[in-house]
């Protein structure tokens, strides 16, 4: 598991794990709505910077009253979209019944002492991995992103690196 914080918002804290051979997808869809988590599916996440950018923009939104969703773990799936399209972001974003690989983020609001913590390994029937990109590019299907994102067959970038930047940029420039 690895934690993030971001200067900017010392109140929030995010844990993110990653896990693969998931042999429970179906189930933890079943439960989604108890659970305070997002559940992303690992196919369309190129790097740890994609993540991050969209869970700065959840908490760009949050501060201004512009949230489109119902909770921050929402948002950050949300944000990960490149269109404004809520229930597509959560169909190509979100966990599948078939998902073998998962990224587990949690939001902690650290001001709030009623903040529930819950047991991953109760939840999850899986292998915990490293959040990192070495373990994200083992996942993440260029096809499908080319698709999902709209890039040109030519431009896609050759290297993680630029596809990144690719989606860092279209994910902070959706909606402006």
């Amino acid at each position: 598991m690895s934690s993030l914080t971001i200067p900017q918002f010392p109140a929030y804290q995010f844990q993110i794990t990653l896990f693969q051979n998931v042999s429970n997808a179906e189930t933890i869809r079943s439960k989604i709505a108890d659970l305070s988590y997002a559940f992303i599916d690992p196919k369309l996440i190129v790097s740890q910077e994609q993540l991050y950018s969209a869970i700065y923009k959840a908490l760009i939104e949050q501060k201004y009253n512009r949230l489109r969703t119902k909770t921050l773990h929402s948002e950050c799936l949300f944000c990960l979209g490149p269109t404004s399209n809520i229930g597509d972001a959560f169909k190509k974003f979100g966990i599948k019944d078939d998902s073998r690989e998962l990224i587990c983020l949690k939001v902690i609001n650290l001001s709030d002492n009623n903040d529930v913590k819950e047991d991953l390994d109760g939840i999850i029937d899986g292998e915990r991995i490293v959040f990192n990109d070495d373990n994200l590019s083992k996942f993440y299907d260029r096809e499908l992103i080319r698709k999902t994102y709209k890039l040109d067959k030519h431009f896609v970038p050759g290297n993680t690196e630029e596809l990144s930047r690719a989606l860092v940029n279209a994910i902070q420039l959706r909606g402006l």
